[in-house]
């Protein structure tokens, strides 16, 4: 009968190292909160992105419709 106990005393995790284990985790998840909260009304783009020749034909790409392109359907 030791032997049982003693193998399921094994599995079970320590209430102390748990909690720490816990507390860690959530400072962790609060400081990257508090970053992500620091940083929010940052741009993510930089000035004057749109106005670039590459991103102006990107967004043209995107807004193409007819035969010519590949998996669209025309107007109707």
């Amino acid at each position: 009968m030791g032997f049982l106990t003693r193998f399921i005393a094994s599995g079970i995790d320590d209430g102390v190292e748990r909690q720490r284990a816990l507390e860690k985790h959530l400072e962790k998840t609060s400081a990257k909160c508090a970053t992500l909260k620091d940083n929010w009304d940052q741009p993510t783009k930089s000035d004057r992105y749109w106005l670039r020749e590459k991103s102006q034909l990107a967004y043209a790409d995107a807004n193409q419709t007819g035969d010519d392109v590949p998996g669209r359907r025309p107007v109707w």
